[in-house]
């Protein structure tokens, strides 16, 4: 959202004017600020974000952006590498190795990010074609509620994410001061932090706080690569509305045929426009399940333990409710784009007998047999009744993970 000052294309801050209050209801403007605070942390180096429209979105290989990204993604490869070295020192089970998980998962997310940004210019020019042929806002307060939507999901989730990084910091500080490896409680907070580059190298000041700034780093496209989900499924599922009004409009009135070859050819842009994205982020959305599928087994395993300490206590079970809420957030804002695409029916049922066409029965046809949804790499679709078959998958999961549990000691300082 813009307060007083908003950010300039050229990247400059200014004092914010009625124009920049003004919305004209795209994709491509309400996704613009989450781009801006996804770019802060090296992903989605595209250019023109904050442009007017999406043809002033561009990507190159030889600019800045995009070198700062490869750079990251180079420091995490690295990163990686230096956890697999630590894992497979150690002794492997299916705790020991989150650390590798989640350095794996976020490896991952950035080169799928890197490719989405090569396509997202092309991606958001169609996303606005699409929007052009469809039935036109009614008021200012329909042109905002996009917008608004996908600021406050962004706020709301970053807000929670700074959270949670925050409540991390505090357990780990209490951890270094309770069980120090070193006598400077700092050396012993970054030795704790960042173990798997000093596991290899000897401490120093520089080596811990580029651990540390890659570590936040990581936290935030971790949770980020849920958040951009969510925002894609708002954005799909508001496509839809606008169609889905215009019918409440006409509601159990006779209209001419064209008007229902007007309605099945924006449905059906709408559908082209979900396949183009599901073809661009299905990576995305599978490893977005796949690792919240993983982090909630083995969040929930270790809340069998005792709690050590009332700061462990908070922030594990902040953690979990956070990693819970986001699982399920994530289902159901995708799943949106389903339900959202079979309403119409609602509305063609209570057509009149007189007012009944070829038209309209083709586009019943098309609503009740395809099944319109996101993806995750064409191996499942993901629909409301998803959030049941992963809810069984994760209790299967836990049951088996609990015949081989034994309680640990998280305040071990050996």
């Amino acid at each position: 959202m813009f307060f007083l000052t908003c950010l300039t294309r050229k990247g400059g801050i200014r004092r914010a004017t009625r124009a920049d209050f003004i919305h004209n209801g795209g994709f491509h403007e309400a996704v613009g600020p989450l781009l801006v605070i996804a770019q802060c942390f090296c992903l989605m180096p595209v250019r023109g974000i904050l442009a007017a429209t999406p043809k002033g979105l561009s990507f190159r290989w030889k600019c800045f952006r995009t070198w700062y990204c490869i750079l990251y993604i180079l420091a995490t490869i690295a990163d990686t590498g230096l956890t697999i070295n630590m894992v497979v020192k150690g002794v492997l089970d299916v705790r020991n190795i989150e650390p590798l998980i989640f350095h794996a998962n976020i490896l991952l997310a950035s080169f799928g990010f890197l490719r989405l940004a090569a396509k997202w210019p092309q991606l958001m020019r169609k996303w606005q074609r699409v929007e052009r042929q469809l039935p036109p806002h009614q008021s200012w307060r329909d042109r905002e509620a996009l917008s608004v939507r996908v600021h406050k999901v962004t706020f709301v989730l970053i807000t929670l994410s700074l959270t949670e990084h925050l409540l991390s910091t505090i357990s780990a500080i209490h951890f270094a001061n309770y069980c120090p490896s070193r006598v400077d409680p700092i050396e012993s907070y970054f030795m704790t932090v960042v173990s798997q580059i000093f596991f290899v190298f000897d401490y120093s000041t520089w080596l811990a706080w580029y651990g540390k700034i890659l570590n936040v780093l990581n936290t935030f496209g971790w949770s980020y690569m849920d958040v951009f989900l969510m925002v894609i499924g708002v954005g799909l599922t508001s496509l839809f509305e606008q169609v889905q009004k215009s019918l409440e409009c006409v509601k159990g009135k006779v209209m001419p045929e064209s008007y229902w070859t007007r309605t099945r050819l924006q449905y059906r842009l709408i559908c082209e426009l979900i396949e183009q994205v599901d073809a661009s982020i299905s990576g995305l959305t599978m490893l977005s399940f796949a690792n919240n599928l993983y982090f909630v087994c083995i969040q929930l395993l270790k809340s069998m333990n005792t709690m050590p300490s009332v700061a462990h206590f908070v922030y594990f079970y902040a953690s979990l409710s956070f990693l819970l809420g986001r699982t399920l957030a994530v289902s159901l804002y995708l799943s949106e784009v389903n339900d959202r695409s079979r309403k119409p029916l609602r509305i063609i049922k209570l057509i009149p007998k007189e007012g009944y066409h070829p038209e309209v029965d083709r586009l019943c046809h098309e609503i009740g047999m395809d099944t319109i949804a996101l993806t995750g790499l064409q191996y499942f679709n993901v629909t409301r009744g998803l959030v049941l078959t992963v809810a069984g998958t994760i209790v299967t999961y836990e049951l088996v993970l609990i015949q081989f549990h034994e309680d640990q000691n998280l305040w071990n300082c050996n």
